[in-house]
């Protein structure tokens, strides 16, 4: 893990608001990532940046909380930083995309490597919303690695919202948005990710 520099959690709020928008589906008025040519995904991708970038930082933090209050508190609660993890040193929610809990209380790259393993068999193990939301993001890791609004946001391990409350191995990191673009991204090769990185605040 490398802490590169320090930023403004307006940052990391904008970037959650923006990846809501991306799996939003007008047509299915629900989240969904539908198949997109990469055209289409760019389209898409600039449209919801527009009009995330408009909104105030109080306007970020009611939708946030809207969806879970936890995650709008911690994210005020934390310091945030632009960093990069390897794969070997976070990992994601505890039955992230209703994946096993044996599947994701590890390191990503062990995630990954399960996840691999059960798409190749068809496995009744992954839901059929990952097992279409996963290969379809998988199209777009490319971009996802260079868009710096798309980059997973993860939290110091054990703290923030605490998604691996229940999981016996601890990680570096817990990410807290952005799971399935992490389990995409390590099935697509890559050993180390950008990310968004949250630190508790140090107590006056």
């Amino acid at each position: 893990m490398k802490i590169l520099h320090k930023i403004r959690p307006i940052e990391v709020k904008r970037a959650f608001v923006i990846s809501q928008k991306m799996r939003f589906s007008r047509r299915k008025g629900k989240k969904y990532l539908p198949k997109l040519t990469e055209a289409e995904f760019l389209k898409k991708l600039k449209q919801a940046k527009t009009i995330t970038n408009k909104l105030t930082e109080r306007q970020l933090d009611k939708i946030i909380a809207d969806e879970y209050r936890k995650r709008a508190d911690a994210y005020n609660n934390a310091d945030w930083y632009r960093a990069t993890v390897t794969t070997k040193e976070v990992g994601v929610w505890r039955r992230a995309g209703g994946l096993p809990p044996q599947w994701t209380c590890c390191s990503l790259s062990q995630t990954a490597l399960r996840v691999k393993k059960g798409l190749k068999r068809n496995s009744k193990r992954i839901r059929a919303r990952s097992k279409r939301a996963i290969p379809r993001i998988m199209e777009f890791a490319d971009v996802i690695s260079r868009e710096k609004c798309l980059s997973p946001i993860v939290f110091a391990g054990g703290t923030g919202t605490c998604g691996r409350k229940w999981c016996r191995k601890k990680m570096k990191g817990d990410v807290d948005d952005g799971c399935m673009r992490s389990i995409a991204l390590a099935l697509s090769g890559r050993k180390t990710l950008n990310v968004y990185f949250g630190k508790p605040k140090k107590k006056p």
